[in-house]
């Protein structure tokens, strides 16, 4: 692809704000937004990113419904894995031939690429902090990395793939898409739901011993059931995680103190049904899992379980 690509990010949220602002900084970017007024604001007002004492307007485009999105040349989606299925008339109006990136948290959305036809799919690992301040404004609130692995295709046209060369938004391509995607689960199986049932700041689960004890406790428990991880690799991973991003909230606290649906069925239910597929218990995990669904329904929260 060259510069003239035209790259559609399916979700407004924080995420697809971010990657909208980085990537129309080379590209033609489309945002095919859940409502009418937030693809309005884009329209008018671009995209305003923050990172720390810079602000800046990226100009987009703005769609509240699947027009256009089939002129695409790269499709992002950007929304929670709750919501693939719902998007999934959007993804099957785009081409066969057009490649999709997946950045999705946890490991429950490789079952749904299963009804998907497109030759090129690729799944992403966002390391980044962003927060969505209104409906066009986003913060780059922690300096990161996003990794991308081919997990359907012909391994040239990773050679294709748009990249934004910028300081600040770093992509990397990864070989073993089962090793990145663990490695992301297990993170955020750890640090989201410990720190969205002790409303603490990633940093505290290390700062606090009684945290870290949890900390250490549930990370045992989660690598139990993925049996080609190494526990001390992964273990220090983690908690450089948890000392880079020390003053971020993460997307479970903010989820749930904002009164939206978590992730939590696609990150540690996934890893619990791991479990109870090898007869493992994994009680720790259990009990956060069961007092996130609890917090969901005492804020009103529809689940799906």
């Amino acid at each position: 692809m060259g510069d003239d690509v035209k790259i559609g990010i399916i979700g407004g949220g924080a995420v697809g704000l971010l990657f909208g602002a980085y990537y129309s900084s080379k590209y033609t970017v489309t945002i095919f937004s859940r409502t009418k007024e937030q693809s309005d604001v884009l329209n008018s007002k671009g995209i305003i990113l923050t990172r720390q004492n810079n602000r800046e307007i990226c100009n987009v485009a703005a769609r509240s419904h699947d027009e256009q999105i089939s002129e695409q040349n790269m499709v992002i989606v950007a929304v929670k894995q709750y919501d693939l299925d719902s998007i999934l008339p959007i993804l099957l109006n785009t081409p066969k031939q057009c490649p999709l990136l997946f950045i999705q948290n946890g490991m429950g959305h490789l079952d749904f690429f299963e009804k998907l036809p497109h030759e090129t799919i690729f799944v992403g690992t966002v390391e980044h902090g962003a927060k969505r301040e209104t409906a066009n404004e986003v913060n780059h609130t922690g300096i990161g990395v996003t990794n991308i692995a081919l997990y359907r295709g012909r391994q040239e046209v990773i050679d294709l793939f748009p990249i934004v060369d910028h300081t600040f938004f770093p992509i990397q391509f990864v070989d073993q898409v089962d090793e990145m995607l663990q490695a992301k689960l297990i993170a955020n199986a750890v640090i989201n739901p410990l720190t969205a049932v002790l409303s603490v700041k990633n940093g505290e689960l290390i700062k606090n011993t009684y945290f870290f004890a949890l900390f250490q406790k549930l990370h045992k428990e989660i690598i139990s059931v993925l049996p080609n991880v190494d526990e001390r690799e992964s273990f220090r991973k983690v908690e450089a995680i948890c000392t880079n991003t020390k003053e971020n909230w993460s997307s479970m606290y903010k989820d749930i103190n904002g009164g939206g649906k978590t992730e939590i069925d696609s990150i540690l239910g996934y890893v619990l049904n791991l479990g109870e597929e090898q007869g493992r218990i994994l009680p720790l995990a259990k009990i956060l899992y069961t007092m996130i669904k609890g917090l969901e329904q005492e804020r009103g929260i529809k689940s799906d379980g």
